[in-house]
């Protein structure tokens, strides 16, 4: 799945199975510092998404639910939804 990262995240909402494995490719077309950095509190993890560059980020959802993820400022944001 493929995530264009470029003043927010578009798709900003990605859904997803429980139980399979998942892989989000984050491409950061810029360089504002905002969305230099990615966070996925509920699956502990951060990335630094370097610009103009892809960053696979692995993932296998284990729960339903939504889970936010933001940049390191909290201002950019989007929703992991895992069906």
């Amino acid at each position: 799945m493929g995530i264009h990262v470029k003043g927010g995240y578009s798709p900003d909402v990605i859904e997803v199975r429980r139980g399979q494995p998942v892989q989000l490719n984050f491409y950061r077309d810029e360089t504002t510092s905002c969305s230099e950095e990615l966070l996925m509190p509920d699956f502990h993890m951060r990335r630094d998404l370097s610009a103009y560059q892809t960053t696979t980020v692995a993932l296998l959802p284990q729960q339903a639910g939504q889970f936010e993820f933001t940049c390191g400022m909290h201002m950019l944001r989007g929703i992991l939804e895992v069906k």
